[in-house]
């Protein structure tokens, strides 16, 4: 038991950590990939780029490791993809390529997290 602990924690703190990398990649990502002079896009980068690297950093680091910020992520990941169409930047090829990979990308790891979660067998358990 105790090495399954350490293992799905192990998988949280990773799942989180790169979650981290994938917000911060997408609050860069206007100035890096060239689109930081189209509102609709950049404020969308910027904005779901903090929040995601946020919460998923506090979760990476144990300090609050409910189960509930792994969902939001995972909720603000389908927003990430889906929002070139609803934001209308879907014919911005830079900004909607960047959207559907990074949005890919923060489901897959806020799934990984929330399945890691569940499979030590306490939701709310610090990831320690």
């Amino acid at each position: 038991m105790t090495q399954m602990r350490t293992t799905t924690n192990d998988q949280v703190t990773w799942a989180s950590g790169l979650s981290v990398l994938a917000g911060l990649w997408l609050l860069i990502s206007p100035w890096v990939l060239g689109f930081s002079d189209r509102q609709n896009p950049l404020w969308n980068a910027v904005i779901l780029g903090i929040v995601i690297a946020v919460l998923a950093f506090i979760r990476a680091g144990g300090w609050y490791s409910a189960i509930w910020l792994a969902w939001v992520n995972l909720v603000l990941g389908i927003w990430v993809f889906i929002s070139p169409w609803v934001l209308g930047f879907a014919d911005q090829n830079a900004p909607l390529w960047d959207a559907l990979v990074v949005g890919v990308i923060i489901v897959i790891l806020s799934a990984w997290s929330i399945w890691a979660t569940s499979a030590r067998g306490a939701p709310n358990a610090p990831a320690v």
